[in-house]
């Protein structure tokens, strides 16, 4: 993945991982940080962004209104890109959640390398 100051569509990045790793189908580009894709039978929005975690490891949960989360975190190591519900953050956004809660939360898990 190109570097962060770089990345002004991370949906386009995360949407073409979606196709390849998942098998989701019909990818179509909604925003710089929206996408949506099907398995053939149901179609889900996907909402991305990159969110380092502070010094408490906490993290800020966007508002977003898409059916999923697709959260990188840059400057963790290993797996840095979590997939969460959007029922599971709904009353936690606009708001820093810690790595635990996240943790508990995580639908699928991978990892992204940052390059300059």
């Amino acid at each position: 993945m190109q570097s962060r100051a770089g990345l002004t569509s991370p949906s386009k990045a995360f949407g073409l991982y979606a196709s390849i790793e998942w098998g989701l189908r019909d990818v179509k580009f909604l925003s710089p940080h929206s996408f949506s894709a099907s398995n053939g039978t149901h179609t889900w929005c996907f909402y991305c962004c990159l969110h380092e975690y502070d010094t408490n490891f906490d993290l800020l949960i966007p508002e977003f209104d898409d059916d999923y989360l697709i959260l990188s975190i840059p400057n963790k190591d290993g797996d840095n890109c979590v997939l969460l519900e959007k029922t599971d953050c709904a009353e936690f956004m606009n708001q820093k959640v810690s790595m635990k809660w996240i943790a508990t939360k995580i639908k699928r898990k991978w990892g992204v390398t940052f390059t300059t």
